[in-house]
């Protein structure tokens, strides 16, 4: 009985596993290319091996809701990142992201990285939460 108990309870974690594995929520800044502040939220992202995936909840300087999808990989600690679906219609937009500056004990302080949008420049920082 202890047997099949174990392995029903040993399946039922290996079928959920995937289910609950690799969300991280990064708290994201968007910035115009002068510095300024264009929006800021949060970013809920799923990697799997170098394929990333997600959503963006964020709000305008203004304070509107701006969302869209994430799709793109990660290799070698560079971020390639096509922000799809945008709700403030920009088209084309991806983001090339790598680990920010390390500090003393040699840890990231997040990542940055420029957006390349059709007809516009940000710049994207990250922190993981």
């Amino acid at each position: 009985m202890h047997k099949l108990a174990f392995a029903t309870v040993a399946a039922i974690a290996a079928f959920s596993a995937p289910a609950l594995a690799g969300v991280e929520h990064w708290n994201v800044t968007e910035e115009r290319t002068t510095g300024s502040k264009l929006a800021q939220g949060d970013w809920a992202v799923t990697i799997e091996g170098e394929k990333l995936g997600g959503s963006a909840t964020m709000y305008l300087d203004d304070g509107n809701p701006l969302t869209y999808e994430l799709e793109g990989t990660v290799k070698d600690g560079a971020y390639t990142v096509k922000l799809n679906k945008r709700s403030d219609d920009r088209k084309g937009c991806i983001w090339t992201g790598h680990a920010d500056k390390a500090t003393a004990s040699g840890k990231s302080t997040g990542l940055l990285g420029d957006v390349a949008c059709d007809g516009a420049k940000l710049v994207i920082r990250a922190h993981s939460m």
